[in-house]
């Protein structure tokens, strides 16, 4: 087994907090401190950084330094979108180019699926999960396509992350089952159609509505006092 690098394995670490809430969007991400907490140089934590900020899951500030991103329900709305063009285009590219090997690494990633969600870890759920979608773009073999959608599933991942309703439950490996289910039919339309309602359904279980901000009275709030 590879041993992951202390950068990789500080990434890891922050990205997991994010996604379990324990860091807020919008938390500062000071490099001097977390430099302590991992008794790293501030080198290294800037390059975890600009990671993460690749991933859009940090943002970078000229005077704040970095911060826990912060996406606004317009984005979590254009990402979905994103991926339902992307996702749903790519889907009869997948059943063209899957052949025997492919499947036998799609029914592999099933297997960490169900190993991730015993774990109870939501951090590594969402990562095992979103990875499944890259995996498909993997088998198509367009690299261009594969470094955009990575950056989609992290976006994703923190979005979901963030919006997510408290009393879902999910299994994504029962989907994804059933996605590599059309695929070994050869059933190009099934797929795309099957992938679609995926998406609709994962954007479901998220709170995505804007705030209204009511007027405030201060004569009304003060009357008779």
């Amino acid at each position: 087994m590879v041993q992951e690098s202390p950068e990789t394995a500080i990434y890891n670490k922050i990205h997991r907090a994010i996604a379990e809430r324990r860091l807020l969007p919008g938390s500062r991400l000071i490099e001097d401190q977390l430099a302590e907490v991992f008794g790293v140089s501030r080198m290294r934590i800037r390059w975890v950084l600009q990671s993460l900020a690749r991933d859009k899951v940090v943002t970078l500030h000229r005077n704040r330094g970095a911060c826990v991103a912060e996406p606004t329900v317009k984005e979590a709305k254009e990402v979905f979108g994103a991926r339902r063009l992307i996702e749903g285009a790519l889907a009869r590219e997948v059943v063209r180019a899957t052949d025997d090997k492919a499947l036998k690494k799609l029914k592999a990633h099933i297997k960490k699926e169900i190993t991730a969600e015993k774990s109870h870890d939501r951090a590594m759920e969402l990562r095992t999960s979103h990875d499944f979608h890259t995996l498909l773009a993997e088998i198509v073999g367009n690299s261009v396509l594969v470094d955009y959608l990575r950056e989609l599933m992290a976006r994703s991942a923190l979005i979901t992350a963030i919006f997510e309703r408290p009393d879902v439950s999910v299994c994504s490996h029962f989907t994804h089952s059933r996605l590599i289910e059309l695929i070994e039919k050869r059933d190009e339309q099934g797929l795309v159609d099957a992938m679609l309602g995926h998406l609709n359904e994962i954007e479901s279980y998220l709170t995505l509505y804007e705030k209204e901000e009511r007027p405030v009275d201060i004569k009304t709030i003060f009357s008779g006092l």
